[in-house]
């Protein structure tokens, strides 16, 4: 499982693989902790480079790249 931590602070661009195979390309632009969004699970925000903003719970990713 891929620790979506490692990710918060420096905020960096990003390739992440989810588990069904599906890669996305963008910028994180948080990292939240379970108790903030009341849910089980914490989840990091990436926004696309279409502009969406999507959500994805640590067992949802397979994978994250970052890029330079």
């Amino acid at each position: 499982m891929v620790n979506i931590w490692d990710y918060a602070n420096e905020l960096p661009r990003i390739k992440l693989k989810t588990v069904n195979g599906t890669e996305l390309i963008g910028n994180v632009v948080a990292v939240f902790d379970a108790d903030e969004i009341e849910s089980a699970q914490d989840c990091i925000d990436v926004e696309l480079d279409n502009g969406e903003i999507k959500s994805f719970f640590p067992e949802d990713i397979e994978s994250i790249e970052v890029l330079t």
